[in-house]
Parts: structure tokens; sequence; C-alpha cells
């Protein structure tokens, strides 16, 4: 395999102080140099994860404007539908992710084919993995990163978080359905056979972290409120450069996961590993809320994951995690320039642990991404994805798209006794419709024939009153949607 290595350019430092106000005001943010010296020799390789493997072993994409499909969506903004294959797990396949994008539509400067394009990019490049130059321990992940400032140690791991601004189309509402994310894992295991991750999960305890005395190695999938924060972006103390960016607020929504149930990629396939065969967003670990978090007028959250923390000298490190950053375009592709140039638009867990009682004193505090890496540092995103749907009372947005396929919301919704769905089809095929409890029991099922180009098919709706999950598959595309039926 060919790696392709950068040093990230070290950041200048100088005293800093932040300080800390109610959560519903602003908060005033400069730079910390001891956090920022972390990753000074920080590197960059990327992860080619089909590597050897025939095109033809995955799906074909093309170069989609998601973004006009959608309509909803925002300029730097990709959406994709996880494939329906017989590896993928089945609550998963067909669901629809949002991605920040791999590249600025919004500068005349950047190529056309950036537009809307982070799963085209990350299908195509892979990812990267951003680790330590001294000790080849990957960042992002739950092996700390520590930088001793006498009693008090600075970490870089432990989680990551990415910004979504989301507008819902008129008369309707974006769900959030839950979180999918790319795991790999071992430390050990990546340290001996050099840069290729291996699967094990061994799931003993550890001592820091948020979940450090459930008796089991943990991660859980936040969905975070946000809250404007005021930035100090200059590297000279002297110099303000104050920017208006946003910081991780309270918890919306949390599901936690015994590291026996997350499904870890690659080169493993057993259990929980995934194979390295498995197309890249099937790979992805997930989690849904109990109740998906309804978003009808424009807001921003932050969607993250969090591990327990290992301490350095303390605790074993089979079970050590970590996550990717993408998509792996080479520095400069045209599609290098992201938004994440924003502070805020990333963020990193960077907890501090008193040496002398053992024990977190930061657990919570999140830094920029923006500040710790230089030049691409900020210009690619977490692998890191919302799981969204939307409900609309309208036929004239579509609402998912996954290359050829595009999916109207279904009408009327609640609906009584009967329910239509618009679909756009590439050609003539046959689309299977699955109707779910909110418990995941399989109701009714239909199979409709589809002509090439638009159609519209209708169910009978002979169920109780309730809510429910309607899952559209086709060799084409597929959709799912909460469904509403009232008696």
């Amino acid at each position: 395999m060919r790696y392709l290595v950068v040093t990230a350019l070290a950041l200048l430092s100088w005293s800093w102080a932040q300080q800390y106000v109610s959560p519903r005001q602003t908060r005033v943010f400069k730079r910390n140099p001891q956090i920022e010296a972390i990753t000074r020799n920080a590197q960059w390789v990327r992860i080619n994860l089909d590597e050897g493997l025939s095109p033809r072993s995955q799906p074909q994409r093309r170069i989609t404007d998601f973004g006009a499909d959608l309509g909803w969506l925002r300029h730097s903004q990709d959406a994709d539908t996880v494939p329906t294959t017989p590896n993928t797990l089945p609550d998963y396949a067909g669901d629809t992710l949002l991605a920040n994008n791999a590249g600025d539509d919004i500068d005349p400067s950047i190529s056309s084919d950036c537009n809307y394009s982070f799963f085209d990019s990350l299908y195509a490049k892979g990812a990267w993995l951003v680790y330590n130059s001294n000790t080849s321990i990957p960042y992002f992940g739950n092996y700390l990163h520590g930088n001793p400032q006498g009693d008090t140690v600075f970490y870089i791991g432990g989680g990551i978080a990415e910004r979504y601004d989301i507008t819902p189309p008129t008369s309707s509402s974006v769900y959030i359905k839950g979180i999918a994310t790319q795991i790999l894992n071992n430390y050990g295991l990546y340290r001996s056979t050099g840069f290729t991750p291996q699967c094990n999960t061994t799931t003993g305890e550890v001592n820091g972290g948020p979940w450090a005395s459930d008796n089991v190695y943990t991660i859980g999938y936040q969905l975070l409120d946000t809250i404007e924060v005021t930035y100090n972006v200059s590297e000279d103390p002297n110099t303000l450069d104050i920017r208006v960016g946003s910081y991780p607020n309270q918890v919306i929504a949390e599901v936690t996961k015994p590291l026996s149930q997350v499904r870890i990629g690659y080169n493993g396939n057993v259990d929980q590993c995934v194979a390295q065969s498995v197309n890249r967003l099937e790979r992805l670990d997930y989690a849904y809320f109990t109740t998906p978090v309804e978003v009808a007028s424009a807001q921003s959250y932050y969607a993250a994951v969090r591990y327990d923390l290992y301490v350095p000298g303390t605790d074993l490190i089979n079970d050590t995690l970590f996550g990717l950053i993408g998509p792996a375009y080479s520095e400069g592709h045209p599609c290098l320039t992201a938004d994440t140039n924003y502070p805020g638009r990333n963020m990193v867990l960077t907890p501090g642990f008193r040496q002398s009682t053992s024990a977190f004193i930061y657990p919570n505090e999140w830094y920029p991404q923006y500040f710790l890496f230089a030049g691409r540092g900020y210009d690619l995103n977490f692998l890191i994805f919302p799981i969204v749907y939307v409900s609309s009372s309208t036929v004239s947005t579509p609402v998912v798209r996954n290359g050829s396929m595009a999916f109207s919301a279904p009408y009327p919704n609640p609906a009584v006794d009967c329910l239509h769905l618009s679909v756009e089809s590439p050609a003539a095929t046959t689309l299977r419709l699955t109707l779910y409890t909110s418990e995941g029991r399989l109701v009714r099922s239909w199979n409709r024939t589809l002509q090439s180009g638009t159609n519209t098919v209708a169910v009978d709706l002979e169920v109780p009153a309730g809510a429910y999950l309607l899952q559209a598959q086709s060799p084409y595309g597929a959709a799912t949607f909460w469904v509403n039926v009232v008696k």
C-alpha cells in the first residue's frame, strides 16, 4: 500500500485563557498553546480502505449534484443512502446520511466537481488517519495524547464533534434519527503492522471517561446543542482577530453502546468486525436515538462520538479505537478546500488530567480543530454523519436520492387508510415497500412496478393507528420515512 504522509505545520503558541459563563451566554475562547503543542508533529496517512480490491467489488457511483435534487440541503452539504446489500445489517440499509461537503461551492475558484461531493470523494479516495509521528498513536481516539504542564496533562482525544446546520424545506421537518461514523481499531496491532489497523474487540473496563463505572468499555453517540462563541484566532497575543463561531452545549439525545455491539473495520470478518470487501457506507457504525430529534426550523447541532478514556500507563490498550477524517484529496487538489475553516465547525475533546489525584479535571472540554492542525487540518471533515429523513405534507420536495433514484416524502402524512409516494426512477424496476413498527416489527410489505421516469405508488394502510417506518427499496436506490397513521 502506498501512503501519502504530510507533516502538519506547527502553530505558534502564546499564553491563553478561557472564560466560562452560563451556557446560554457568549463564551470567550482564546487559543491554548499547551494543547496545540501536542499536535505540532502530527502527520497524515491516507487510508485507502479498498486497496487491492477490484473496482467491480464496489457499487458504481457517479458525481451527482445531490443538493439540487434534495432542495433543502445547504450549499456545502451532501447526502447519500446506505446500500441495501447482503453485507449490510438490515436495520441500517436504506438510511439516508447527511455530510458536510468536501469542497466549498461558494468559492468561484473551486471546481464544480467538488460540489456536494463528500460521499463521492470518500468512495474514490478513502480518508485520512492523523497520528503522532513520535509515538504512532492515532488522534481522534480514546488513547489520549498528553502534554504535561506541571501537575496537569492536557490530552487530544476521547471524542470528536462536527456541527451540522440544518434548514428544513417549507412545511416540512427534518428528523435526526441517529448518528453514523467510521470506527477503526486497534492501536497495538496498528503499531506492529505499520498503518494497517486490525480488528480486536475485547471489552475491558477503563478508569476514565463518562461511563467508566459501568463495568464495560462504552462508546457514546451524542447530539449536542450549540452556543455562540467569540474566538480570538490570532497567533499573536497582542493582536486581536475576533471571529464568531460555535461551541457544543447541552446534550439533546444520547445513545451508549458496549464495544461488543460496535461495528468495527477493517481486515476482520468475525462478529462486529467488518471485512474490507464491504462498501464504505456499510462499514459505518451507527446508533438510533430512542426518539428522532425534530428540526422544524433552521438550527445547528453537533454530531458527536465519545469514548471511555484510557489513562496511559494505567489502562490496557487492547480496545483502543480511533476515527478518520476525510475525504482524502491530496494537497493541491481543488476539492481540498472545505467549509471547516470556520472556528467551531469541527471540535476535538481535550480533557485535562490531574496526575497527583489521578482524576480528570476538565472531562468535557472541546477544542476547535481549526487551531490544532494548520493547512489541511481544517480543510477536512470527520467521518461522522447524522442519519436523517424528512416529513412533509407536500409532494414537491424530493427528500432522498441514491445515485439515480429520487423519492418524495410520503403523503398524506398523517394518513388514514392510504399512502402515496412519488418516485423518480432511471429505468423500469420493482419497488419493495415495507412497513415496520417503531420497535422494528414487520407489519406489511408490498411490491410495486415502476416505469422509467416519475411514478406515483399507493399502498392501503389496513393497520392500527400509530407511528411506523416505511422503507422503500429497489436496485437503483432506497429510502426510509416515518409515517403516522390515524383512525
